[in-house]
């Protein structure tokens, strides 16, 4: 390799880099608000799953403080996993809490769904403040196109869900809404396909 390629390469992957963080800039609502928040769970996750990958190198456009060792524990799943990132950042003086996972389905996938219980899966989740929980999911409701398919309590957090299922991949897409004020209010979404 010549030394005239390398540096064409890195300005090439320099360039990505910064018009995928200038789409997300234009993209991104200016003022604090669901709105902004419903943005940034789109670019981190909603754009990327099951790309784990990929969600790495979203948050790293944004070069947010990976969570490591005692800060990354409390986000560890029950159930077996393969990877499993974090990342803290501030935005209008916020705290967010992004994560991201491959791992086994876990026990309420496998009852709802037991043709997914041999599946792998990815889990992007964004943990915000939990100051707007109804028009927060009124921009969910408003970007899936309908109401949650279902609803239910989980412990002291409102689960709002929408599933969606094609031959080899099962969905889903949830927000889970505190009922302690103060706590943290949760977007997720999970891609889980069928083993081959």
């Amino acid at each position: 390799m010549s030394f005239g390629i390398i540096p064409r390469m890195m300005l090439a992957a320099l360039m990505t880099a910064a018009l995928a963080s200038s789409a997300f800039a234009q993209a991104m609502p200016k003022q604090k608000g669901p709105a902004r928040v419903f943005a940034q769970f789109d670019f981190y996750c909603l754009k990327h799953i099951p790309d784990l990958d990929g969600i790495e190198r979203a948050a790293g456009f944004g070069e947010y403080d990976q969570l490591l060792g005692d800060d990354l524990a409390p986000y560890m799943p029950e159930m077996r996993y393969e990877k499993l990132f974090g990342w803290r950042y501030h935005d209008h003086g916020d705290e967010f809490i992004l994560t991201a996972m491959r791992s086994e389905a876990d026990d309420a996938v496998k009852r709802e769904a037991p043709a997914y219980a041999a599946a792998m899966g990815t889990t992007c989740a964004l943990r915000v403040p939990n100051t707007q929980p109804g028009l927060l999911l009124g921009e969910l409701t408003r970007a899936v196109g309908r109401p949650a398919d279902k609803t239910w309590l989980d412990g002291a957090m409102r689960v709002y869900s929408w599933t969606h299922q094609k031959a080899d991949t099962l969905s889903f897409i949830q927000f889970h809404a505190p009922e302690i004020a103060g706590a943290k209010a949760m977007l997720s979404a999970s891609l889980y396909m069928k083993k081959r």
